[in-house]
This record gives structure tokens, sequence and C-alpha cells, in this order.
């Protein structure tokens, strides 16, 4: 065994022996002259070691039994793969290998995550009703997608999520903040997640809220997203609350919308959900700003884009965070638990450096705080930065508002109907 090897050995075995918080193991790897790199596997031992020790049977709520870890390496054997439905990240291929890598290291099974990606998470759901009203089980067992599909699913007659929180193989469900926790049936795995105004502040300083947006400056120099989905959703409900109008008074968001047209459209150069295109266009000096999520903000600073900036409203910015959820019938109810937790993880919510991953794809994955136990996690590199583009645990009580997803289901149609045709979309 190499020095290094041995030092990091003595780290894990220290740590699990005196259970140290993750800022102690940082600040003894340091001490013991351990590289960054070593000091991120030893984190990722630690935390892998913890959860293979815990032998004792679990309640599991899902299947309605207790489980030993004997029981639940067997099903794990038997279900062999997990399917799993989310977006389309550029570091989607190191989400597979880690996620089957930790089964393999946690439990000694190799499985297969299968990771079905795509922008348009609605096509999802339809699935999910196409199969279940044909007597077939689901073809995704965890949805990982916005919230307002979680309530979508709550609202049918009957609902097509499973009960399944609290769960012995879920435990990080519950270091989440109670805002995030949507229990028996879901929980966040994203923090932040919100649609709004990325712009360029050195040459569109004034942009400070939604109804900035009519600014003559900014006269085809701005794009804002097709009527539709949830990022234009999100966007006129922040328009409203500029407006001091409430989006669930139908004459109030029917305001909004007019204002939207009429103020605002005439400063649009393209209406479009392609972030490829967004960023080409303001990293070229086409337009100054973009309607989209404030996830884009973050990548274009860490790709070297200094001067991008997400606008956080005074007013106040329309959560639409990713929810963790499993569908009726799913095919490998264990696995899909086992992976739920291990999105809440450590590792997966402040990926280490071991993951090999750069800056921008680092912040895509990373959606801010889901409660005080992750505080800590902040890594040094970003930690000047962070709370730029992340909002402290504080203002996601005072500056985020939670959306009436049920009322939203309700009216979303009428109002993109109303705004596409305003727009001649």
């Amino acid at each position: 065994m190499t020095g290094e090897n041995a030092r990091l050995s003595a780290l894990v075995s220290e740590a699990i022996e005196s259970r140290l918080s993750r800022r102690e193991i940082v600040r003894r790897g340091a001490a013991l002259g351990l590289a960054g790199s070593a000091i991120s596997a030893a984190l990722t031992r630690i935390e892998r070691a913890t959860a293979a020790a815990q032998d004792g049977p679990v309640q599991v709520s899902i299947v309605n039994q207790e489980m030993t870890r004997d029981d639940i390496i067997a099903a794990i054997q038997a279900e062999g793969e997990v399917n799993v439905g989310n977006w389309t990240y550029t570091a989607n291929d190191t989400l597979i290998a880690q996620f089957q890598q930790y089964v393999s290291d946690t439990y000694g099974v190799d499985i297969t995550l299968n990771y079905q990606a795509s922008q348009a998470p609605s096509t999802y759901i339809t699935n999910l009703y196409t199969a279940l009203q044909s007597g077939n089980p689901p073809s995704l067992d965890v949805m990982a997608i916005e919230e307002n599909f979680l309530a979508e699913a709550l609202s049918q007659p009957e609902p097509v999520a499973e009960e399944f929180l609290p769960s012995g193989l879920v435990p990080n469900a519950e270091r989440t903040l109670e805002m995030f926790q949507q229990f028996p049936y879901g929980v966040g795995f994203q923090a932040s997640a919100t649609p709004g105004i990325v712009f360029d502040r050195e040459r569109a300083p004034f942009i400070e809220n939604y109804t900035d947006l009519a600014d003559e400056r900014l006269r085809q120099r701005l794009t804002m997203p097709l009527p539709g989905d949830i990022t234009s959703g999100g966007i006129l409900m922040g328009i409203a609350a500029a407006l001091d109008l409430d989006y669930q008074v139908s004459a109030e968001m029917t305001e909004a919308i007019d204002f939207a047209i009429e103020a605002i459209h005439p400063n649009v150069l393209q209406y479009t959900t392609d972030s490829a295109t967004m960023q080409q266009l303001l990293r070229g000096g086409v337009v100054d700003a973009v309607g989209f999520w404030n996830s884009l903000a973050r990548m274009e600073f860490l790709n070297g884009q200094a001067n991008t900036a997400f606008m956080l409203a005074p007013s106040g910015q329309f959560l639409a965070n990713g929810y963790m959820w499993i569908p009726k019938g799913t095919p490998h109810p264990v696995l899909a638990q086992i992976f739920v937790d291990w999105r809440l993880s450590d590792e997966a919510q402040f990926p280490p450096e071991s993951w090999g991953l750069e800056p921008g794809p680092w912040a895509e994955l990373n959606e801010g705080i889901l409660g005080e136990s992750y505080a800590e996690l902040i890594p040094e590199w970003f930690a000047e930065d962070y709370f730029t583009y992340y909002p402290t645990i504080e203002q996601l009580s005072t500056s985020y508002r939670s959306v009436d997803w049920d009322y939203y289901a309700e009216h979303v149609g009428e109002w993109m109907d109303y705004y596409a045709q305003g727009i001649g979309q």
C-alpha cells in the first residue's frame, strides 16, 4: 500500500469510527497531506461504507414489510435494473456510471440504470397513463421531473403515484426542508429551479424585474420561451407578480398576459426554448437577455461568461423544482427507492472532485441547498460566488414562491392559448 493510500484508508477508518462531519473529514485529510482527489475519494468511500453498514431491518412501506440487508440484496438481484425519466443533463453518462457503481459498492450487485432524458417530460406522463389504462406496468420506475407533474398525477380520480415515504430505504428524504417533502408521494431533489430572466449585466444593467422587459433598450434584444410549458408559465406568473397582480384571479392574470403581449412582445427577437440557441445569441451580443431557467446563468458564468447573471425578481420567483416520485405498479420498487435516496445523497447533490465534472456540468446538476445538513458541502472553488447564483435557505422562504399546482393545471391551457394567439405563435 502506497503512503497516500495508507493515509486515505486511515482517514476512512477514523471518519467512520468517530462519525466525523464532512467538513472535519476534509480538514483531517488536508492535515494528512492528501490531495483533493484523494479526499473526494475518501468521502465517497465513507458514504458508501456507512450505507453498507446498515444491517438492521428497515421498514419499506411500498412493499409493506421490514427488509433486512439480505432481503434488500435479494430484491436488487431480482430486479436487476431501474428506469428513470429525467432531463438532458450534460452529465447524464456520469450520473448513470456513478449510480451503478454506488449500488455495486454498497450492495455487491451489478445493476443497470436505464436513464431516459427529455426536455419534454410530459411524454413520460402520457406514456404512464397509456400503460396503466392498458393494464400494463409503467415503463419508468422513477419520475424525476417538475413538481407540476406530480401534482397532476395526484389529481387523477385515482392517484397514479405510489405512497412510499417515509421509507427505511430513503433516509435522505428526511434531511430535506419541509417545503420539499410531498410525503407520502414524493420529494424534491432540486431546491431552487425557477424560470426567469438570464441577462448580461454589463449590456443591460437596468433589468431588475419582469416589468423591465418592456424597456425600449431591449427592442429586438430579448428571447422568450415558446408558449406551452412551465418555462413560459413560470415567467408569466412572474410578470403578474411584478405588476402586483394575482395569477389565481382570472382577470388579473389576463391583464398580466396582455402586458406580455403588448409591452414585452415588441422587444422579442425570437421565441425559443432551445438553450443552445440562447447561449449563442447571448454570448454573441445579439441579445441582452433570455427567458429560461436560472441554471443557464451559472453555467454561463462558470464557462467564462463573467457578466451573465440571473434576475432575482424582488416581486418573487416561482419555484418549479424537480420532484422524484414512483408510478403505481412499478416493477422495480426497491431499486427505485435506492435511486431516490442516492440522488439526495451528499455525493449526488454536491458531486465530488472524483466525478471529474467541469464546473458548468457540475452547476447544472447542483440546484441549491435542500436542507441545513447540505450547507457545509459547497466546494471551495465556488464558495465565493455560490450565493450569487443560488439562494440561501432564508431566501428560499422569502424571495421564492411556491405554486398552487392544482390551480395551475386547471388554467394553464387557457393562459397559453390566449398568450400564443396574442404573439402570433
